[in-house]
Order: C-alpha cells, then sequence, then structure tokens
C-alpha cells in the first residue's frame, strides 16, 4: 500500500454474507483504492439489542477475505477498540449504511468523511 492511496473503512459483524453486502462492498471500493474492513467480533457483548453472530469470527474471517473488493481485514472487539483504530490508522473515508443515519455512532468526532 502507498502513502497516495485513497484508504476507506467499513465496520460491522458482516454476519451471513449476502448480496446485500457484495453490492456495498463494490460500492465502497469505487470510492477508494485499498477498502479495509473492521470486523466486529459480537456486537451483541456491548448491545443487547444486536443479535449475536451466527458464524464464529474465524469463519466470518475466511468468507471475507475471499472477496476481492475487501484489501484488508481487522478484527475488534469492544467499540472501545473500534475508536482506537479509527484513530490510529489513516482513513480518508468512512462507509456506513443507512441505517446509521442521523444516528450517534462510534468515531463520529473524528471528522472523517
Amino acid at each position: 500500500m502507498n502513502k497516495d492511496q485513497i484508504i476507506g473503512v467499513i465496520a460491522g459483524a458482516f454476519d451471513v454474507i449476502h448480496p446485500g453486502y457484495i453490492y456495498l462492498f463494490n460500492e465502497c471500493k469505487q470510492y477508494c483504492d485499498h477498502l479495509l474492513l473492521l470486523l466486529h467480533m459480537d456486537p451483541s457483548i456491548e448491545r443487547t439489542e444486536k443479535l449475536k453472530p451466527v458464524l464464529t469470527i474465524e469463519e466470518r474471517k475466511l468468507i471475507i477475505s475471499s472477496l476481492r473488493q475487501i484489501d484488508e481485514i481487522i478484527t475488534y472487539k469492544t467499540e472501545d477498540d473500534l475508536l482506537k483504530i479509527l484513530k490510529n490508522r489513516k482513513i480518508d473515508i468512512r462507509f456506513q449504511g443507512d441505517d446509521y443515519k442521523d444516528k450517534n455512532f462510534t468515531g463520529q468526532d473524528l471528522g472523517i468523511p
């Protein structure tokens, strides 16, 4: 990865990959050279309204790593871990689903477009 590349990031559990995720990854990749996927181990640990993943972290990582759109995967356990990654990596653009529109989310104060 060279320093002039545009780095994009998307975070989530990405449990049970379906065509919607593929469309999402395709769209993300149109706007960056290097797509970093931050893979949440189990969002239900901190947020009880979230579902526990069906697939293990290893199974999800195996599936996602086979997708050509994804250049790098980093796993994280907590929202604090996510925030540390977002702060410590060069990130030019962050991708999020419509379900985060007008809602608070981890790292929103970092100013990542």
